[in-house]
C-alpha cells in the first residue's frame, strides 16, 4: 500500500530520474517476491485466519493492476515496439511472482478440494471477491499489449526471430495457464470479462472476414485485430480447460463448482455464461471456415487464428462434450450435463467435423491447421463409444472417410483420369473439387488422418463403422501389393520417380495405421499388418541405397513392435522377426560400413544435425525392442525362432552401430540415451559375446563406455558404469579378453585410470557412487599389481590425502574381499 500511494505521489519525479526509478523497480519485484514465499510457504488456511488477509489480497490486486495497467501505458508510449520498452522485464518478473501466489493458493487443497467448512468457504469468497478482479485486467492488458505489437510488427515490416518468437509464445502461454488460477476464483466474473471483450471485438471480426475477397494486402490494423480476437481465445482456453497430455481430459473442478446443479442463480449464470461463450466462438470459426471455401488465400481470414480456434475446441472437446463422469466424484448435473446427451453433442460433432472436412479440402498446406484438425479428430475418437457412434453416423464424417479411400493412394502429380477412377470407384457423393483438394494433403499429414479415422471407425459393434473402417485399410493394402506385384514382376521400375513416390506413401500410410494403437480392440492390427511386414521389408531390395525410405521403414517396424509387442501371437512375432532381420541386414550394409560422422562446431545446428542421424537411433530403438523378454519368450517355441538366432541378429545390429558411435555422435542426448540402454542391455545379459567382439569393435564399445561413465546424465553414466562391471567380471570368470589384452596389455589399466581420474575423484559423484564402485572392484581383481600402479601413479597428484588413500585402497583390495568379486547373487555385491 505504500509503495503503490509513493508510486502515485512522486510518478513525475520517478519518470525523470531513472536512478530512482531502477531503486523502485528492484524494491518492488522483491516486495511481490516476498509476498510469493510467503504464500508458497505458508497453507492458505492459515493466512486467511490473520486480521489482514483480505487486505493483503487488496494489496496484491491494487499493485498488479498497477503493473499490467502501466505497462500498457509503456507500450502505448513505444508504439507496440517490446524492443525499447525499458521496464517491461522487471514489470514481467513481478507480475509472474503475483501469479505465482495465485497459482500457490489455487492449488491449495483446502481450498481446491471442495472443503464444507465455513472457514474455506470465507476464504474462497475473499479471493473470488479481492483478487479475482485481476484477471479481467491481466487479460484486457496483455490482449492489448499483443495487439500493439503485432500493429508495430507488420507496419514496420519487422523480420521475426524464429528462436525468439518460439521463447516468447512458450513464455505468454506459461503465463497465461498461471493467469487461470486468477480468473478460476470467480468463473462468473472471469467469463463475464471475457465476453465483454469478444463482443466488443467480435463486429470488427465479421466485418473483416466480409471483406475477403476484395483483394489488397493484410495491413497493420488488420492484424492487430486478428492477434487480439486470438489471444483472447488463448485466455478462454486456459480458463476452461486444462493441458491433459497423457491423461483423460477433464472439465477443472473450479468450473464444476462453479456451475454446479440445483445451485443458486449464480451457478446458473455460470453455466449459461459458458455455453454463450461457445456458441460465440462457434459463429466466428463457421464465418472464417465458409469464407475459406472460396476466398481460400485471402490473408484477412488467419490460418493462424484457425490454428487457435481448433486447438480451443479440441481441448474444450475432449473434456466437455460427452464428460466421462467416472473422472468426478459427485454431481453430474450442471455443465457436465450440458453436452452428455445425444442430442446435445451430436451438434457440437457435426460442426468439429464439418471444421476439419473444410480445412482438409481447402487449407490442405496450412499444416498447424491441418495438425490441429487431425488432432481433433483423434482426441474425439479417443472419447469413447457414444462419441465414435456420433462420428460415424455424422454426414461430414462420412465425407472424410470416402475422400481417405479416394485419396489415399493419389501421388500429388496424378492426372485427373485417374481422380475420376478413383471416385468412381468410391463413390460418396464427392465433388472434384473436394478431392483435389484433399488430395493435396502432405503424405505426412494424410497418414494422421488415417490415424483419427481408424481410431472413429474402431467400434466392432457399430457395423457402419466397421464398414468404414475396412474401406480406409483397402485403399493402402491394395494398391500397396499391386506395386510390389509390378516390382517382382519387373513391370515397373523402381528407380521411376512415380513409383518410388508410391513407395514412400506406402510406408507412411502404414505408419498411420501402426500409430492407431489406441483404437477399440487394437489387436486387429496386427492381423492386418503382418502379411504385408514381409513385403514392406522387401521394398529394402529396391531402395536400399534411399535413406529416406530405410529411415521410414526402421521407423515403422519401430513403432509396430513399441504399441503392438505384448498383443502379438507367436506367428506375428515371428514374421516381425524375420522381417526386421531382413530389414535390419540391408540397411546396414547400406548405411553403416561405409558412413561418415561429420561433427559441426555450431550448437545452433545441433537438433538438426541429430535430425540427420534419426535412422540410427530408430535402429537402436529396433534392436531393443526384438531383445525384450516378452519377444524371446514368444518366438522360442516349438517351430518357432530359436532365442540364439535373435540374439545373433542383435548383436549383428550393435556391431554395425558401433563404429557410428563416436564422441560427436554420443554427444546427441537421445541418441546416447537409447544407445547406453542397448548396450547395457546386451552387457548384462550377453557379457561373454560382447568380450568375443573384434578387436577393433571391441576397442568402440569401450570407447564409448569410458565417454559415457562421466556423463552429465545419470542414467547414461550408470549404464556405462554397469556396461564397464560386466565386461570385468566376465574376464574374471572366463579370461574372454584375454586375446584382447594379448594385443593391447594396458585396456585393464586404462579403464582403472579414467575411471578413477573421471569418476571417482571428481568433487560431485553422488548420482554414480555405487555403480562406480562396483565397476572398480573387478577392475582391481583382474590383476592387482598393476592396479596398485595405477593407485601410486594418480595418488601423488593429491599431496597430503595421498596416505588416506593408499589406506583406503589397501584395505580394498584385500584378498578376501577379492575373492568374493566374481560371486553372484548378494554375497559378490
Amino acid at each position: 500500500e505504500t509503495v503503490l500511494t509513493e508510486q502515485q505521489q512522486h510518478q513525475d519525479q520517478l519518470t525523470a530520474d531513472s536512478m530512482i526509478w531502477e531503486c523502485r523497480s528492484t524494491e518492488i519485484v522483491d516486495l511481490v517476491t516476498m509476498l510469493s514465499r510467503i504464500t508458497s510457504n505458508f497453507r492458505t488456511k492459515l493466512l486467511s485466519q490473520l486480521a489482514t488477509f483480505q487486505r493483503f489480497l487488496s494489496a496484491l490486486c491494487a499493485i498488479g493492476k498497477w503493473l499490467l495497467e502501466s505497462s500498457v501505458t509503456e507500450c502505448h508510449q513505444a508504439g507496440g515496439d517490446f524492443g525499447s520498452m525499458e521496464g517491461a522485464d522487471w514489470k514481467n518478473d513481478a507480475i509472474a511472482q503475483i501469479l505465482q501466489c495465485s497459482e500457490a493458493m489455487a492449488g491449495d487443497y483446502w481450498l481446491a478440494g471442495g472443503s464444507d467448512s465455513q472457514e474455506a468457504k470465507a476464504a474462497c469468497e475473499s479471493l473470488a471477491v479481492s483478487l479475482a478482479p485481476l484477471y479481467g485486467v491481466h487479460c484486457a492488458c496483455r490482449v492489448r499489449m499483443a495487439s500493439l505489437e503485432e500493429h508495430y510488427l507488420v507496419r514496420e515490416h519487422a523480420e521475426l526471430d524464429e528462436a525468439r518468437e518460439e521463447i516468447s509464445a512458450t513464455a505468454l502461454e506459461e503465463e497465461m495457464a498461471a493467469a487461470a488460477s486468477l480468473g478460476r476464483f470467480n468463473i462468473l466474473a472471469s467469463m463475464k470479462a471475457l465476453s465483454e471483450m469478444f463482443h466488443e471485438c467480435m463486429p470488427r471480426l465479421k466485418t473483416l472476414f466480409g471483406s475477403a475477397g476484395v483483394g489488397g494486402e493484410l495491413n497493420a490494423e488488420m492484424a492487430a485485430l486478428l492477434e487480439e480476437a486470438r489471444m483472447l481465445i488463448v485466455c478462454a482456453c486456459h480458463l476452461l480447460t486444462d493441458e491433459c497430455e497423457g491423461e483423460t481430459p477433464a472439465i477443472p473442478e473450479s468450473v464444476i463448482h462453479a456451475c454446479q446443479a440445483g445451485g443458486s442463480p449464480h451457478h446458473e449464470a455460470c453455466t449459461a455464461s459458458i455455453f454463450g461463450f461457445i456458441n460465440v466462438l462457434k459463429s466466428i470459426a463457421e464465418d472464417q471456415a465458409l469464407k475459406a471455401t472460396v476466398h481460400p488465400e485471402d490473408p484477412r481470414l488467419s490460418p493462424l487464428l484457425a490454428k487457435t480456434l481448433l486447438w480451443f475446441f479440441n481441448r474444450w472437446g475432449a473434456a466437455y462434450v460427452f464428460p466421462s463422469f467416472e473422472e468426478y466424484r459427485d454431481d453430474f448435473g450442471g455443465i457436465l450435463a450440458t453436452w452428455s446427451k445425444p442430442e446435445s453433442s451430436q451438434p457440437m460433432i457435426s460442426f468439429f467435423t464439418t471444421l476439419c472436412l473444410i480445412y482438409f479440402c481447402h487449407w490442405p498446406q496450412e499444416k498447424e491447421v491441418v495438425l490441429e484438425s487431425t488432432s481433433l479428430l483423434l482426441a474425439l475418437g479417443k472419447k469413447g463409444p457414444s462419441v465414435r457412434d456420433l462420428l460415424v453416423a455424422d454426414a461430414s464424417f462420412e465425407k472424410i472417410v470416402a475422400l481417405h479411400s479416394v485419396c489415399a493412394y493419389l501421388r500429388h502429380n496424378v492426372c485427373q483420369s485417374e481422380i475420376s477412377a478413383a471416385m468412381a470407384r468410391i463413390g460418396g457423393g464427392l465433388s472434384m473439387d473436394m478431392v483435389k483438394g484433399y488430395q493435396r494433403l502432405p503424405y505426412n499429414d494424410r497418414a494422421k488422418v488415417l490415424t483419427g479415422l481408424i481410431v472413429c471407425c474402431s467400434d466392432m459393434t457399430n457395423e457402419k463403422g466397421t464398414t468404414m473402417l475396412n474401406s480406409c485399410l483397402q485403399s493402402i493394402e491394395t494398391p500397396f501389393f499391386t506395386v510390389m506385384q509390378a516390382l517382382v514382376k519387373k513391370e515397373a521400375r523402381s528407380q521411376n520417380i512415380d513409383v518410388q513416390e508410391s513407395a514412400c506413401l506406402s510406408i507412411l500410410l502404414y505408419s498411420g495405421v501402426v500409430l492407431a494403437s489406441e483404437m477399440s480392440d487394437p489387436e486387429r492390427i496386427p492381423y492386418f499388418l503382418s502379411p504385408s511386414m514381409p513385403h514392406l521389408s522387401g521394398l529394402m531390395i529396391y531402395y536400399a541405397e534411399d535413406l529416406t525410405i530405410c529411415e521410414s521403414l526402421l521407423k515403422l517396424f519401430r513403432d509396430y513392435a513399441e504399441r503392438y509387442l505384448p498383443m502379438l501371437t507367436r506367428d506375428q512375432c515371428i514374421i516381425l522377426f524375420s522381417a526386421s532381420t531382413s530389414l535390419l541386414k540391408s540397411y546396414s550394409e547400406h548405411h553403416c560400413k561405409s558412413r561418415a560422422i561429420v561433427k559441426t562446431s555450431n550448437s545452433v545446428e545441433d537438433f538438426e544435425e541429430e535430425q540427420s542421424y534419426n535412422d540410427v537411433l530408430c535402429a537402436i530403438q529396433l534392436l531393443i525392442q526384438l531383445g525384450t523378454k516378452d519377444f524371446i519368450d514368444l518366438c522360442n517355441t516349438s517351430k518357432g525362432v530359436d532365442s540364439n538366432q535373435i540374439t545373433d541378429v542383435i548383436f549383428f545390429g550393435l556391431q554395425q552401430i558401433l563404429p557410428l558411435m563416436t564422441q560427436g555422435l554420443l554427444r546427441f542426448p537421445k541418441l546416447c540415451t537409447h544407445y547406453f540402454t542397448l548396450v547395457g542391455f546386451m552387457v548384462e545379459t550377453y557379457p561373454k559375446n560382447l568380450c568375443s567382439l573384434p578387436l577393433e569393435l571391441f576397442d568402440s564399445l569401450l570407447d564409448s563406455l569410458l565417454f559415457g561413465m562421466s556423463h552429465s546424465d545419470s542414467l547414461v553414466s550408470k549404464s556405462s558404469l554397469h556396461g564397464l562391471a560386466g565386461l570385468a567380471q566376465e574376464h574374471l570368470k572366463t579370461h574372454s579378453l584375454s586375446n584382447h589384452l594379448s594385443a593391447k596389455p594396458n585396456i585393464i589399466e586404462n579403464c582403472t585410470r579414467r575411471l578413477l581420474l573421471e569418476v571417482i575423484f571428481q568433487p560431485i559423484i553422488w548420482d554414480r557412487v555405487e555403480p562406480a564402485g562396483m565397476a572398480l572392484l573387478p577392475l582391481a581383481a583382474i590383476d592387482v599389481h598393476k592396479f596398485v600402479e595405477v593407485i601410486n601413479a594418480v595418488s601423488q597428484q593429491y599431496g597430503q590425502k595421498q596416505k588416506r588413500l593408499h589406506c583406503a585402497f589397501e584395505e580394498l583390495i584385500k584378498p578376501d574381499i577379492l575373492a568374493n568379486v566374481s560371486k553372484e547373487g548378494r554375497e559378490g555385491r
